[in-house]
């Protein structure tokens, strides 16, 4: 079932050139209760009536009187048009939460392959989940260019590796954060660090993709072909 939340835009923060975070706090209901790995949907005005669009909620659960989203600006984009505009104190009506994509209740370590803005659900798995029970998990994030990087202070705690497909080098990090920075796609910096330990238990690990549909498949199939049983792979297309 699903529930009409009217929010007020309280913080809208720009993360890099085309990628914002936004906060809303509830007005009514008060609370909202939902699953890490869920979505909210937002109705956004047309010339052929409301259009849907779907946003995973980025923010920790345990936090119920508002939520957060991350958000790619994509220029000419109708709803990107409606959120670029958004200004704060601005009311905005959710819909939600749905969606299936969540945390199995296993002793698997976790591995999250992810790209852009697919870090949304998986920041409010890992705040809400991990931190709480100390679960073993890994993060994989495939960004293009180390300007693209946001969150970075926040994410580094849970064994992370920021993918980066079109640098020559690393030369342009700090020394001391560049152990947490690989050249190339997510699936080539995942081969490269756990590729032996995946291809001997591959039964040990769940891995959880979240990103472009093209992306998550090509991501899927490349964990197939190391033996990883279909059902230890979760994902969310966009």
């Amino acid at each position: 079932m699903l529930f009409t939340y009217k929010t007020i835009l309280s913080k809208k923060l720009q993360l890099n050139s085309n990628t914002y975070l936004y906060h809303f706090d509830l007005l009514d209901p008060k609370e909202i209760i939902f699953t890490p790995g869920q979505y909210v949907i937002l109705k956004v005005p047309s010339d052929k009536g409301p259009v849907s669009r779907l946003y995973s909620v980025a923010s920790r659960n345990i936090i119920k009187n508002s939520f957060e989203l991350i958000i790619e600006i994509v220029p000419g984009g109708l709803a990107s048009n409606c959120l670029f505009s958004l200004n704060e104190k601005t009311e905005v009506i959710f819909q939600g939460p749905a969606g299936m994509f969540r945390i199995k209740e296993n002793d698997r370590s976790k591995i999250f392959l992810v790209t852009g803005t697919g870090i949304a659900p998986v920041r409010s798995m890992l705040n809400s989940i991990f931190e709480a029970q100390n679960k073993k998990c890994f993060l994989f994030w495939g960004l293009k260019n180390y300007k693209e990087v946001y969150l970075f202070n926040e994410f580094k705690q849970f064994n992370l590796k920021i993918c980066l497909s079109r640098e020559q080098n690393l030369d342009m990090i700090p020394e001391a954060d560049k152990t947490f920075f690989e050249l190339g796609h997510v699936d080539s910096c995942f081969e490269k660090q756990f590729y032996s330990e995946v291809i001997k238990q591959p039964n040990d690990f769940d891995f959880y993709l979240c990103g472009g549909r093209l992306v998550v498949e090509s991501l899927k199939q490349f964990l197939l072909s190391k033996n990883v049983p279909l059902e230890n792979i979760i994902f969310e297309k966009f």
